[in-house]
């Protein structure tokens, strides 16, 4: 395993807090046919927790949506 090195930090913003951390994967999940996505978010702490990804930010991005409108790849 590569560490926490390989993983993009995140900024989650869930009920009026913010928590810092580490993304690790995408998970998705079937109930009653209906599909959903969570975020595996690895807290500053080391606790593992799922968040919508709605709430989710990745940090290594100043601002992210200047940066896809110029076409800039940093």
């Amino acid at each position: 395993m590569s560490g926490k090195n390989s993983l993009r930090p995140v900024i989650v913003n869930f009920k009026g807090k913010k928590f810092e951390g580490y993304f690790h994967r995408f998970i998705y999940s079937y109930s009653s046919y209906q599909s959903e996505t969570q975020a595996l978010i690895e807290l500053k702490d080391g606790r593992l927790r799922y968040f919508d990804p709605y709430f989710v930010q990745f940090a290594d991005l100043n601002d992210p949506i200047v940066k896809l409108e110029s076409g800039n790849k940093e």
